[in-house]
């Protein structure tokens, strides 16, 4: 089983491990050392003598217990515990920056509730939901996708601040960075739409695409301006291995700065190159190996890279780069597969009768 993207810990007291040995929901193990999470005992499945010494023995040494936070009302049910009785549950108090901030949300909420009731119009198409779609034609027209930037802003600025440090840090980056059209902001606002297009909506999945989108390109810091600013088709074979290794130092430049972010962010960033059918970086994971979050980045990074040049030194308006996805029209460097659900959302986007303009 795969390791959640969020767990909470728990001490193996909670467990009742001298009574109980079957549990609803599966248990997971971390290690300090490595800062790893593994599987440890799968739900209804029975805890055997082995299982139950080892567990204790991993405690011992420095070993925490952890729980998918997804099952967190499952295990609170069956332990018959209270979220105050888990330590990592319990509602941390603010700091005064987190304050200020509650209450800029707050204001925000406030402002715009009081601009529903004095608009009922107003309050209608506040609650209609950004179209991705009319929304992206709007901005191809005259490329400028400053809309779109501020549209995602207005909703992530909004986000609890108290679900998780990467949610909280999303709603953060958005407040401060979404404000003017550029090429990182233009990434993150059409990964965070297109994410919710494939109904992938609670925050901490939406934070994690934000995050990462935010992140995933530090490692081309980390490279010599000549590989960074050479079209990626243009790059010889010894500085096309130097340019694969980008997303490995964006995943450790975040890891090195101590920034507490979910671990699902932090494979987003680490794949966000892996491509549907083997042919990606690092790794060369295929289909459901790899994040559909990364998928999903992965796409709309290369989209862009190729409009803008990047890819094999010819701007091409974004639509164009859709369509000959697409029409299957092959060109260099669209060639990657990033699964038929992005292809399907992709492809939607753009209207048939556009197809036009690619033939003129």
């Amino acid at each position: 089983m795969k390791v959640p993207a969020e767990l909470f810990h728990i001490e193996i007291e909670h467990l009742h491990l001298e009574d109980k040995r079957i549990f609803p929901f599966h248990i997971y193990v971390y290690n300090p050392q490595s800062e790893t999470y593994s599987p440890y005992l799968y739900a209804n499945s029975p805890m055997g003598n082995d299982k139950y010494e080892f567990i204790q023995y991993i405690v011992e040494r420095g070993g925490e217990i952890a729980v998918d936070k997804k099952q967190k009302r499952t295990f609170l049910h069956d332990m018959s515990l209270k979220e105050e009785d888990i330590p990592s549950l319990r509602e941390k108090e603010l700091t005064e920056l987190e304050k200020k901030r509650l209450e800029k949300i707050q204001k925000k909420k406030h402002e715009l509730e009081l601009k529903q009731q004095s608009d009922p119009e107003a309050m209608g198409e506040a609650q209609k939901q950004y179209d991705l779609k009319d929304g992206l034609a709007a901005c191809l027209k005259v490329d400028n996708f400053l809309p779109m930037i501020l549209a995602a802003k207005e909703e992530i600025e909004l986000f609890e601040l108290t679900v998780s440090h990467t949610v909280s840090l999303a709603a953060y980056l958005a407040e401060e960075l979404l404000t003017e059209d550029n090429f990182t902001n233009r990434i993150v606002a059409f990964s965070y739409f297109m994410t919710k297009n494939m109904d992938m909506k609670d925050q901490e999945t939406l934070a994690d695409i934000v995050c990462a989108s935010f992140f995933a390109h530090l490692g081309y810091t980390q490279l010599d301006y000549s590989i960074s600013h050479t079209p990626q088709l243009e790059l010889t074979e010894k500085q096309k291995k130097k340019h694969e290794k980008h997303p490995g130092y964006s995943h450790h430049m975040l890891v090195k700065s101590g920034l507490e972010v979910s671990d699902r962010c932090k494979n987003i960033i680490f794949q966000h190159h892996e491509r549907y059918g083997g042919m990606g970086y690092p790794n060369q994971k295929r289909g459901e190996f790899i994040d559909i979050l990364a998928l999903i980045l992965g796409a709309v990074s290369h989209i862009f890279e190729f409009s803008s040049g990047r890819v094999n030194g010819s701007p091409l308006p974004l639509e164009l780069v859709i369509n000959r996805l697409k029409n299957k029209t092959f060109t260099s460097g669209l060639e990657f597969d990033f699964g038929d659900k992005i292809y399907e959302n992709l492809i939607h986007l753009v209207n048939i009768e556009n197809n036009k303009k690619e033939a003129a």
